[in-house]
C-alpha cells in the first residue's frame, strides 16, 4: 500500500465484534516460523518466486525505493553479481 494512503470503512461492521489490527511483516516468529517456510519452499509448497515483481542489480536499488515508495511495485530482489 502506498504510504498515506486512506482507508474508509463502515463502522457498523465493527459492531459485530471485528476489528483492525496491525503488524509488521505478518507478526511472524522468525525462530519458529522461518525453519517451517524454509522447508515449505524446498517442497515446492510455498510459491515465493511467482511474488517477485522484479529483479534487480544494486547499482538500481535508488531507482527499486522510487517506484516501492510510488507503489509501482510490491516486491523487488536484489541480485547480487559474483
Amino acid at each position: 500500500m502506498k504510504p498515506g494512503t486512506k482507508l474508509e470503512l463502515d463502522p457498523f461492521q465493527l459492531l459485530q465484534a471485528r476489528r483492525i489490527q496491525g503488524s509488521i511483516m505478518g507478526s511472524n516468529r522468525f525462530p519458529v516460523d522461518l525453519p517451517s517456510l524454509t522447508d515449505f519452499y524446498m517442497q515446492g509448497r510455498l510459491k515465493l518466486d511467482e511474488m517477485i515483481s522484479q529483479r534487480i542489480k544494486l547499482e538500481d536499488i535508488n531507482i527499486a525505493f522510487d517506484e516501492m515508495r510510488r507503489g509501482e511495485l510490491a516486491r523487488s530482489v536484489i541480485v547480487f553479481d559474483q
